[in-house]
């Protein structure tokens, strides 16, 4: 069945571009500004080029899609169609891109219902997924609106960084639990929390991090039904397909980079691990 109800997100979702494309969900890009200079992520600026200004020590931060973005990309869904649209996004305690996509909603005649996933990385893009699944299934826009708040909260993002600077320098953690962690010379384990980002435990090694992480986000699925996981990193190295291999067998598992807008946050060597409860069949 074609849905006449288009689904938004926003590129920190990271959702694999198979899927994107499975589910014929539109994705609205998050700025990346590099020495004042703003870049599209996923389109202008990758996960890469993140991390080459990152250590060259460039000016890296990031900002929310403009009004206008959003309006023009309802505007192009409601002329190519769409009786309606829901957009899933990220936490609004970490960003005003669901502020700016509801004002952006005036700009067309059809509904436009806009979801707080109070998550991140494929946090939201799991609650987008449960979206596009629902109106290909049938749903109204209030019933699709709510498969992706209902995965929302279902979804636990355990991740772990090598250091709490980059957290610190984009407001995404408080600067006296990112020095305490510097005194400490402990290796993170955040979680997020009520929309936000917060410290669940603190190790003394990048491994015993990565293992926390892995606990938790496994815990996590196993006291869930139909549990899938995604497994982001960031940098090089072969942890990602090991952390994959050490979730609890039988999981659908997913497996993406950290975005470019992530990665200015997180720097090199972050690992995440998001579990949610989907419905069937979405992958």
């Amino acid at each position: 069945m074609t849905s006449s109800i288009a689904v938004v997100t926003d590129s920190s979702a990271t959702l694999p571009p198979d899927l994107v494309a499975r589910w014929g969900i539109t994705v609205v890009p998050l700025q990346v500004m590099v020495d004042g200079h703003p870049r599209a992520e996923g389109v202008e600026i990758s996960t890469a080029d993140v991390l080459d200004a990152l250590v060259a020590g460039r000016d890296v931060t990031t900002s929310q899609p403009a009004v206008a973005t959003f309006e023009s990309t309802f505007r192009a869904l409601e002329a190519q169609g769409a009786a309606a649209i829901v957009a899933v996004l990220l936490s609004g305690r970490l960003s005003g891109t669901v502020q700016g996509a509801r004002q952006a909603a005036d700009a067309v005649r059809i509904p436009v219902e806009v979801v707080d996933s109070g998550q991140v990385a494929m946090g939201a893009g799991f609650a987008a997924l449960a979206a596009a699944h629902a109106a290909r299934s049938g749903a109204s826009l209030d019933d699709a609106a709510d498969a992706a708040r209902t995965v929302a909260a279902s979804a636990t993002c355990v991740f772990t960084v090598d250091t709490l600077e980059f957290l610190r320098r984009g407001g995404r953690l408080s600067p006296a639990a990112a020095a305490v962690g510097r005194m400490l010379q402990v290796r993170p384990v955040l979680e997020i929390v009520a929309g936000e980002v917060a410290v669940v435990d603190k190790v003394r090694s990048t491994a015993r991090a990565r293992e926390a992480v892995l606990r938790r986000a496994g815990e996590a699925a196993e006291a869930m039904p139909g549990a899938a996981c995604a497994v982001l990193t960031l940098g090089e190295g072969s942890y990602g397909d090991e952390a994959a291999q050490a979730l609890p067998l039988g999981l659908p598992i997913v497996r993406t980079d950290v975005g470019a807008v992530l990665a200015v946050h997180a720097g090199p060597g972050a690992l995440a691990v998001v579990a949610a409860a989907l419905p069937e069949g979405i992958l």
